[in-house]
């Protein structure tokens, strides 16, 4: 865990939260944190209660696991900024929430172990926090605000460092690691790559994928998790891969793309779809071998 100057977080108002069955809490940011800054009002939703303020996105975040979100308002002269704070049930889901909002971005990974900024947005996870700061005005103090209050809750609670795969970590892969996403159910498979949909029809699963394009080809990269070996003969049926596919022969399959495979153990696969026969997965396979890192849990 990283530590915090004890001075700072004494001299923080600290109002403490204790999220049911989580054991964490959450250290919120009050007026005597930033000079001159008014909070208002503030409201706290979880579980059903989520929908309420979720509204049309309540599904999607249930399927990524919400514990409890916190909403408030700061004004700071003629700036107001509302402020965001998701406990999710784990890094990767706070993850996924975020690689499926995050807008365009001038500045990538500046807070947390993800972030995107522009002038009426910051987004960021820390751990299983999704953070998101906002204005209306796009102004470059309404934008300082954001990135303060972001900044604050981060540094306020701090979290254990969450690495991605190490699909992600290579150095084939780094150009393209802010197109990487989270999917972990239907919703979230048809928000991010519908066109997949048929392919996950069914079946129980969660992967990272990550959208690579060059003046070569184009083509999406995913690390997918099966609950159990069945599960993923039933996904290469689906994607019409055979268990015996040469991982350096992609095969071009009825929409004309071409499809390979990887497998790393029983349940756990790269998978790559391009639209050329050149390319092979094995071409992004990663240095470091990828138990050495965080293994999500499908019951979670």
């Amino acid at each position: 865990m990283k530590r915090i100057n004890m001075k700072k977080y004494l001299c923080i108002s600290l109002l403490i939260l204790s999220l049911s069955g989580s054991g964490q809490i959450i250290n919120q940011i009050k007026e005597s944190d930033i000079q001159g800054i008014t909070n208002l009002p503030g409201d706290s939703f979880s579980g059903a209660d989520s929908k309420r303020y979720l509204g049309s996105s309540f599904d999607l975040y249930i399927e990524y696991g919400i514990k409890k979100i916190f909403v408030n308002h700061y004004v700071l002269m003629n700036d107001t900024a509302l402020l965001e704070v998701c406990i999710m049930v784990n890094a990767p889901s706070a993850f996924g929430i975020y690689s499926m909002s995050i807008p365009q971005c001038i500045q990538w990974n500046r807070y947390g172990s993800f972030s995107c900024t522009n002038p009426y947005q910051v987004k960021a996870v820390s751990g299983n926090l999704f953070i998101s700061a906002s204005n209306k005005t796009g102004t470059q103090s309404g934008q300082a605000l954001c990135e303060q209050l972001v900044k604050l809750v981060i540094d306020y609670n701090p979290q254990d460092i969450w690495y991605a795969p190490a699909l992600a970590q290579s150095e084939i892969a780094a150009p393209f690691t802010n197109t990487l996403r989270y999917i972990k159910g239907p919703l979230g498979l048809m928000k991010a790559l519908p066109a997949w949909s048929k392919m996950f029809e069914d079946l129980n699963f969660h992967m990272f994928t990550m959208n690579i394009i060059t003046p070569e080809y184009t083509g999406i990269l995913a690390r997918i998790i099966f609950p159990d070996e069945n599960t993923l003969s039933s996904f290469m049926t689906k994607s019409e891969l055979d268990v015996m596919s040469d991982p350096d022969k992609p095969i071009q399959t009825s929409n004309g793309s071409y499809r390979s495979w990887y497998k790393i153990n029983s349940n756990k696969i790269l998978f790559m779809e391009t639209n050329s026969s050149a390319i092979t997965i094995r071409y992004f396979l990663p240095v470091v071998p990828d138990d050495k890192w965080l293994e999500e849990k499908l019951s979670e």
